[in-house]
């Protein structure tokens, strides 16, 4: 069967391997035998060159943030947008004097259209911080916030009013427009442990001082409103991370004096007072709960975040009890059809091999495929590995990874099937 070959549109800038390229298919002229019905015409393609930063769990470049018109993402090129629907490179955010490679994003934007970027200071040491215009790619300031000691994971968010980091030896919080510190920690006493947990709305610090009153202590604050600013004296647990804001979800260590913030999750009211707690055991031993790939529906108080090494689960809020579980997937938003998420099909042929886009009822784990995210080679990556981000306006899915043959590394625009 003779094959008819898509139009495809080259442009090259530079020159070389590191040029741009748009890739405009017509899938619906492929008559592939093992194209399914439903499968989801690709917008787009682009090279993305791999970053061995890719590979941490927090605040790293796998985030993708939307302006109006581009999604915006992290590689070992750096920062920077392309046009949603025609994949033409908009901006690239420059790298401050003296920084090096891009070491991590904030998982969001503002819903201004502030974002944070974070460079290497030197020496694997990821405090290079740069706020940025998402709309234009423009730096509105950056700080060098190298200190004595070296920093892998840097956390920083952003909202309306304040950029806030730990990183390094800097826990602060500074103006959107000029960069000035509005606030900084310091810590209760001489001899405390010290844990801090950051979201776009809130900061959670849990503290165990022998030498301060309470000895033991969690203080909330609201970041960006009159809210939360209240203190839960007598629990010294660690505090891990901000899943959050709404209902305020913390993953916390299972009892004081200890750092590795790993065995409880706990809720919290809209006053900042204890809610629920749940021991991290039994089925809930094995969800990842990182805030990249957690997702909190606050009408259902549900918990969806990463399950094993390869799959999602969803957690009920109220009572602590797996709802469900899925394997080979990876979740990526909230919509109106429930939670959007990747999943791999049965490897049954070569068309089992292209992953299909779901929606899962978030309460029921019920599932109704989207789509298939069709490649004509097979050669998409499990959902773990792959930066994901949804448009629920437009129906696109955009997603980043290495292809099976590990040939390439791209960034792509899939188009669901309406209706």
């Amino acid at each position: 069967m003779p094959l008819i070959l898509a139009i495809v549109m080259v442009v090259l800038i530079g020159a070389g391997v590191g040029g741009y390229f748009l890739l405009a298919e017509d899938d619906s002229a492929d008559p592939a035998a093992d194209r399914p019905a439903n499968a989801m015409s690709r917008l787009w393609e682009a090279p993305s060159l791999v970053s061995e930063r890719e590979g941490q769990d927090e605040n790293n470049l796998r985030s993708m943030w939307f302006n109006n018109d581009d999604v915006v993402f992290g590689d070992g090129d750096g920062v920077r947008a392309y046009n949603r629907k025609t994949g033409k490179k908009q901006w690239t955010v420059k790298t401050p004097k003296g920084a090096g490679e891009v070491c991590a994003m904030s998982k969001e934007a503002s819903d201004d259209g502030v974002g944070a970027v974070v460079f290497d200071a030197g020496g694997d040491d990821c405090s290079f911080l740069s706020v940025v215009d998402t709309d234009t790619g423009r730096t509105l300031w950056s700080k060098n916030l190298k200190g004595e000691s070296t920093e892998d994971s840097p956390q920083m968010v952003v909202n309306s009013k304040v950029v806030a980091v730990a990183i390094g030896d800097t826990y602060a919080g500074f103006t959107i427009t000029g960069g000035a510190k509005v606030w900084g920690l310091t810590s209760r006493g001489h001899d405390c442990t010290t844990t801090v947990g950051l979201s776009p709305q809130y900061r959670a610090v849990g503290s165990d001082c022998p030498d301060a009153k309470p000895k033991k202590q969690l203080a909330l604050q609201d970041l960006e409103y009159s809210g939360i600013h209240s203190t839960v004296s007598g629990d010294g647990r660690a505090v891990g991370e901000i899943l959050s804001d709404r209902p305020l979800t913390i993953r916390m260590s299972a009892e004081a004096n200890v750092i590795d913030a790993e065995g409880t999750l706990s809720t919290y009211t809209k006053e900042g007072k204890p809610d629920k707690t749940f021991k991290l055991e039994g089925e809930l031993k094995d969800l990842s709960l990182k805030p990249r790939d957690t997702i909190v529906d606050e009408d259902e108080q549900v918990l969806v975040s990463g399950y094993d090494t390869d799959g999602i689960a969803a957690v009920d809020l109220k009572t602590g009890k797996l709802l469900w579980r899925k394997r080979a997937s990876a979740a990526v938003a909230l919509d109106t059809d429930g939670l959007i998420a990747v999943t791999s099909a049965p490897a049954v042929g070569p068309a089992g091999q292209d992953p299909k886009l779901i929606s899962l009822g978030v309460r029921d784990g019920k599932e109704k495929v989207l789509g298939t995210i069709y490649d004509p080679k097979h050669n998409l990556g499990m959902p773990g590995f792959m930066s994901l981000a949804w448009d629920g306006h437009t129906n696109t899915l955009f997603l980043q990874s290495e292809s099976l043959s590990h040939d390439k590394t791209s960034v792509q625009a899939f188009k669901a099937p309406v209706g």
